[in-house]
């Protein structure tokens, strides 16, 4: 946890009950604990968004004929620049192409 053994959080854990006292340390460990759960939960959000973000935009485009799709895929393909493009460039490319239609 952070490089931090148990005997530094023991002494950090004690230099907080003498600096805010027996009264607020429960108070100020309660809004810790829910201040990284929320941080927790929007990171949480934000992942599954970047990583859904192709479903929210398959949802809005309107459908593509296939035979247009299968088109001009292998002419863009060879004009785009190199072959040796991994599918991650591909799915860019694709998404790209997708919101420019919009």
């Amino acid at each position: 946890m952070f490089g931090i053994g148990p005997e530094e959080l023991v002494v950090v854990l004690v230099l907080a009950l003498l600096v805010l006292g027996p009264e607020r340390l429960p108070k100020v460990a309660r809004d810790m604990g829910k201040i990284v759960g929320e941080l927790r939960r929007t990171s949480d959000e934000l992942r599954n968004e970047f990583l859904n973000a192709d479903k929210y935009l398959e949802g809005t485009t309107p459908a593509v004929p296939a035979t247009t799709a299968t088109q001009t895929a292998p002419a863009e393909s060879t004009t785009a620049g190199p072959t040796d493009e991994n599918a991650f460039d591909r799915e860019v490319r694709e998404a790209r192409e997708r919101l420019r239609k919009i």
